[in-house]
């Protein structure tokens, strides 16, 4: 009798561990201190530096979050659409765009023109007078979520963080889809450096 009770048990467990099904959404959770998450309530701790934590979300269902930081408590809603979001904790705005590999500003000489053209580009995103979506451009206010791509498996870089050297390809052997972000004083650091390079 208590070999059928504990075969039930261990039936009921292995099928609640596998009703989740996959990852649908993911959400890169970019603050500052130090991050938690649990299933409905993400807390960010006071403190310097940068730090960022992805939580990823199971089923096709809206999820809301109680989120406590420094600056009080608010509820944060992720949307039932499947896909990578961004939720910005920080004082600052955070500003980003997707990365055509071998096509950015390293690892190759540019000309005048096309320096000052990408330094406008970031002037603009860094006013949000060039986002949107279709472009992929994102401009993301503190305390705002947004949705970067339908994408879990897009590799999303926050600020103070380099994209690597190498990135391994995707699951269909394509190069990887790849979003950078920075705080705007870090885009504007980034546009000042560039500045210098012009004539």
């Amino acid at each position: 009798m208590k070999k059928k009770h504990l075969f039930a048990l261990c039936s009921f467990v292995a099928l609640s561990a596998c009703g989740g099904g996959s990852v649908t959404k993911k959400v890169l959770v970019i603050g500052r201190g130090g991050i938690t998450a649990t299933e409905s309530d993400i807390t960010m701790k006071d403190g310097s530096g940068y730090a960022d934590k992805t939580v990823e979300v199971m089923g096709d269902k809206a999820v809301a979050y109680n989120v406590t930081s420094p600056a009080g408590k608010t509820a944060i809603n992720v949307p039932a659409e499947n896909g990578f979001y961004i939720l910005n904790l920080r004082k600052d705005t955070i500003v980003g765009s997707q990365q055509n590999l071998g096509t950015d500003l390293g690892g190759r000489t540019v000309s005048q023109e096309e320096l000052k053209v990408k330094i406008d580009s970031l002037i603009k995103l860094t006013t949000g007078s060039n986002v949107s979506g279709a472009a992929h451009n994102y401009m993301i206010l503190p305390n705002q979520l947004v949705k970067v791509s339908s994408n879990t498996e897009a590799k999303v870089f926050g600020p103070f963080t380099k994209i690597p050297g190498t990135l391994e390809a995707d699951k269909d052997g394509k190069a990887p889809e790849v979003y950078k972000f920075y705080t705007n004083t870090e885009m504007r650091e980034l546009i000042a450096n560039l500045k210098k390079q012009t004539i």
